[in-house]
This record gives structure tokens, C-alpha cells and sequence, in this order.
């Protein structure tokens, strides 16, 4: 699908020209003596107009006014250097010495750093006091404003956005019709407002997120679902990515992508599984500066993931738990690329104006939605189920599919892993038992002769004790409870299984509607999953 990549096309050069000019002819090229500048002072001088200023993280930036909007920078990047080079040319007429400007630059940035103010800088989405400001992606650097009143376009803003160089425009929103949406998306419609739910989280400024992973046979439309869905989110002219090599290349990745989609995955090693895991939840992804020996360049970065492949990606419950699990049906008419093209180019815009209306719905009732009981990844619930009434669904039908997606998550992680089947089959069978990590280790070698040799059968007591703590959230969820008491040297291992009938069941719709004449999900028997309703407005204006 085609998109407008922000690369700097002709008549966005001839306007950075000639808006260049006027700063540069205020520069003099030769000082008091009449002597002639040197070239990394008159670079300086050049750079020395614009705002300088740093983020929270000491990252020093450049805003650049372009004939009627703003631009950023980063100070140290190729586009910024670019900049002083050709302000210098339009001054001189003649190119800047390579080490001028690497100088110019290292002045600059020193500038921005102490003696520049602090600015937050955002990358496609950020937070604006109770709202929240999306990067248009345009040449016009315009962005959407979205607050519980609903959104609006404002060409004359105060954020500051990054881009990389792939980062391409959003659809411009016209009027809301998000069903439009599943002639591209090929899900199963009981998964459709988890795919609803999953867009208005990735149009939020932080998380967590909930990992998309979309599986399926070959031919069933993966990479097209994925690349649908990243046009909608944070467009790009390279939509998708292969599998990052180590976390290096994740973080890479991150840094300069707001919605990462990764490509035809065959498997998740533990190494990517982990790091996956601090993407969507939160945590710090590191490796060495370049150039440096002990230097470490480390970042708390969150972001919104979709993955797809035909293998099983999420067979680590950790991960898995932080998934939506989708399995795509075969594809039962096809089309030309050029076709979807050319029809997503219409429906897009409408598309795109129900994801805003659904996020102002959102910050709106966010905090008085009830979705029952709080499950795993509670933020990404509460934020979908109050926005998703605007997209065509109700929040009761988004907490019902999230809770038994989330089951069969869970389920799903057990099956894979050999060791965790190996537990269950022993604790059933047992009841209780009671025993030091050795000895349960022994006893799972027995249960499992055939199996011993499989990747991660634990071969230590220490690697068992691991395993459980990695499994233990998924084994209480099936019933199965391990409890740890240290007497003297040994600690010893309490495996308790309850029988089949006592675990929770699956909720089910009452009978009755709740108070507000709307059907509400039994969470459990004291809790309902209830949202206000509203009727969304839409400020369709540019400031």
C-alpha cells in the first residue's frame, strides 16, 4: 500500500531554501578586521538561529522554523548536518569542509545540552496534559490533537516529534467508518475487537502494550494484515522488518519505530522472547556504545509490537501472556495488490477518523469503565474496553474475548513446554506432594523418560527451581500451586493440585441487562463489566 514517505521531495527543499535564505544572508562572513571566518564559526552562527534544546535524556535537538511550521532535528544527525551545509551554500556559494561542520555540530550540540532548555521530544505519539498528540507525518508538520472532547488538526502547535527518514504520512481522517477496515484485516470476527482494542492501544502514548501476533498458514494474508495495521498506526515507506539478530538490532529498531512489525518469524529464541517482553511491558534494552569499551547505551522504551509467522512465536508462557493470539483463516477471495491499494487509499481516511474517535472515547471514560476483575496487562484493557464503542463493539464483547484469548494464552504456554506437561500430569496424579527440588527432579525424570533429552528439560535442581517460578503463574491458573519452605539447608517443594470441578469457570452473559438497559459480562459472581454511555463528538477544524 502506498504511502507518503517523509524524504524531502522537490518543492520540500525548495522551501527549506528558501527559508534558509533570510537567516543565512544575517550572517556576515567576515569579522570587525575584515578578516574572513572560518567556516566552522559561520556554520556555528547559522546554527545559532534556530531553537536549541535538549530532551530528558540529554539528546540534543534543533527546532527549525520552515517557512510556515517548525521542524526538529537531531543535532548530531545526517539531516541536520545536511542543513548547515546547505544554508552554507546558499550563503557562499561554495560546500563546507566536512570537519567544519563536524565542528559547528559539536558546538551546537554543547549549546542545546547547558545552556539549551528541557524539552520533551516525541516519536509519532506523545502526551499533551490530558490528551494526547499524534504526528501527522505530513510535510506540513501538522499533528491531531485528541482530548475527551474529541479531535482536531492544529498546524501551529508547541510539540516537538522526530522523525526518522522512512517516516511516512497518516491517512488525512474524513468521516468514521472503522468496518471498513476488515476488506484488509483477514480475522476471525470473533477476533475483530481484539484487533479493535489493539489499534487504540498503539495510539496511545505509553504503555503497555499488548504484542498482536498474528499466525497462519502460508497464503492467508500475515504480512498484508501486519502492514494494514502499521499504516494505520505509524506509517512507513519500509512497513516491515525481518527478525532483529540480537537485542542491539531490537533496540535499533525501537528507537526508530513507534509500531514495530516484524516479519515472517520462525520461532522466538529465549534471548528475543525476553526482550520482547520488556518491549511491551517496560523495561531497559542495552548494549555497548560504539567505540567504547565499557560504555553502556541502555533505554526504558515501550512500544506496540505486531509479529507474524506460521510457526508458534509464543510458546514461553512470559510471552505469551502478553500476546493477543490470533490464527487467520484462509482467504476465501483474493485481489491484486494494486487493487487493495488503490481502495485503501479511499478508505483509510475513514478508517482513521473512527481510531480518533475511539482514542477521545477513551480518555474520556478510561477511568470510570469497570471491567471486573483486573487482568494481566490491566492498563491495555481498561484503555480498549472504554474505547472500543466506537469502533462498532461494546466493551463487554472486548473484556469477554480478551479473558479467553488470555486462557487459551495460558493453555497454549503449558502445552509447549514439556517440562510444564510433565508437572501437571505428576501433580494431578499426586494431589500433594512434598519434596526438595532434587527429588522432584527425579521424580520428573521418571514421569518423563522419553522427554529428558528435549531443549530445556531442566538438568539441575537450580534450573528446575527456575523453571517454576517461570511457569508458576500459569500452573495456579490450572490449578496447580507451588509452595516454597526452607527448614535447615533443604527447601523443600510443595506441589498441590485442586480437582478439575473447583477451578473458575468460563463467565457467562446474564440473562438481565445492567442497570444502564446495556448487556454487561459476568466477570465473576460479584463483579460486572459496565461503561457510561457517551455520544462522540468530532472537531473536525485545522488551527
Amino acid at each position: 500500500m502506498e504511502t507518503e514517505t517523509f524524504s524531502g521531495g522537490p518543492d520540500d527543499m525548495a522551501a527549506r531554501e528558501e527559508a534558509l535564505q533570510p537567516a543565512a544572508g544575517r550572517i556576515a562572513l567576515f569579522d570587525s578586521n575584515g578578516q574572513r571566518k572560518a567556516q566552522a564559526t559561520v556554520l556555528t552562527e547559522i546554527g545559532q538561529q534556530h531553537h536549541l534544546f535538549h530532551d530528558p535524556d540529554g539528546e540534543a535537538f534543533a527546532r527549525v522554523t520552515v517557512a510556515d511550521h517548525a521542524e526538529v532535528f537531531r543535532i548530531v544527525g545526517s539531516e541536520y548536518r545536511d542543513l548547515l551545509g546547505r544554508a552554507y551554500y546558499l550563503l557562499t556559494g561554495a560546500g563546507a569542509n566536512r570537519n567544519a561542520i563536524t565542528d559547528a555540530v559539536a558546538t551546537l550540540t554543547a549549546t542545546a545540552r547547558y545552556a539549551g532548555p528541557e524539552e520533551p521530544v516525541h516519536l509519532r505519539v506523545g502526551a499533551s496534559g490530558d490528551g494526547i498528540v499524534i504526528d501527522t507525518g505530513g510535510s506540513n508538520w501538522a499533528v491531531i490533537q485528541v482530548d475527551a472532547s474529541g479531535w482536531r488538526i492544529a498546524h501551529q502547535h508547541s510539540a516537538n516529534f522526530r522523525r526518522t527518514t522512512k517516516a511516512a504520512a497518516l491517512p488525512v481522517a474524513s468521516s468514521a467508518e472503522f468496518n471498513l477496515i476488515w476488506k484488509y484485516v483477514n480475522v476471525e470476527p470473533v477476533d475483530r475487537v481484539l484487533v479493535a482494542g489493539w489499534a487504540l492501544a498503539a495510539m496511545r502514548p505509553h504503555g503497555p502494550f499488548p504484542i498482536l501476533l498474528a499466525l497462519g498458514e502460508q497464503g492467508v494474508g500475515k504480512s498484508g494484515f501486519a502492514r494494514t495495521l502499521k499504516s494505520l498506526t505509524d506509517p512507513s515507506g519500509v512497513p516491515l522488518r525481518p527478525p532483529p539478530r540480537d537485542d542491539r538490532d531490537l533496540l535499533v529498531a525501537a528507537l526508530n519505530s513507534w509500531v514495530l512489525a516484524l516479519d515472517n518469524l520462525s520461532g522466538a529464541t529465549p534471548q528475543l522472547s525476553d526482550a520482547l517482553c520488556r518491549l511491551a511491558t517496560g523495561g531497559a534494552l542495552a548494549g555497548r556504545k560504539l567505540y567504547t569499551d565499557t560504555e553502556e547505551s541502555a533505554h526504558n522504551i515501550q512500544r506496540p509490537v505486531i509479529l507474524n509467522g506460521i510457526d508458534d512465536l509464543a510458546s514461553r508462557p512470559d510471552l505469551a501472556e502478553r500476546c493477543i493470539h490470533l490464527t487467520l483463516p484462509p482467504l476465501t477471495t483474493r485481489a491484486t495488490e494494486a487493487d487493495l491499494a488503490a481502495q485503501f487509499k479511499v478508505d483509510a481516511p475513514k478508517i482513521m477518523a473512527a481510531l480518533l474517535d475511539g482514542l477521545a472515547l477513551a480518555l474520556s471514560e478510561v477511568d470510570t469503565v469497570n471491567i471486573g476483575p483486573l487482568p494481566r496487562m490491566a492498563d491495555f484493557a481498561k484503555w480498549a474496553a472504554a474505547g472500543v464503542p466506537a469502533l462498532g463493539f461494546t466493551s463487554e464483547q472486548f473484556i469477554t474475548a480478551y479473558r479467553s484469548n488470555q486462557a487459551d494464552a495460558v493453555a497454549l504456554g503449558l502445552e509447549s513446554s514439556t517440562v510444564a506437561c510433565t508437572i501437571r500430569s505428576f501433580a494431578e496424579r499426586q494431589g500433594r506432594w512434598k519434596g526438595t527440588a532434587r527429588e522432584l527432579l527425579s521424580r520428573l525424570n521418571q514421569e518423563a523418560e522419553a522427554d529428558r533429552n528435549v531443549p530445556g528439560w531442566p538438568h539441575s535442581p537450580k534450573g528446575l527451581q527456575t523453571i517454576l517460578r517461570r511457569l508458576g503463574p500459569s500452573l495456579r491458573s490450572v490449578g496447580i500451586h507451588v509452595e516454597r519452605d526452607k527448614k535447615a539447608d533443604n527447601q523443600y517443594l510443595t506441589l498441590s493440585c485442586k480437582p478439575r470441578g473447583e477451578l473458575p469457570q468460563v463467565p457467562q452473559l446474564p440473562a438481565e441487562p445492567v442497570d444502564d438497559g446495556r448487556l454487561a459480562v459476568v466477570a465473576d459472581a460479584r463483579e460486572v463489566c459496565t461503561v457510561p454511555s457517551r455520544s462522540i463528538d468530532r472537531e473536525v477544524t485545522t488551527i
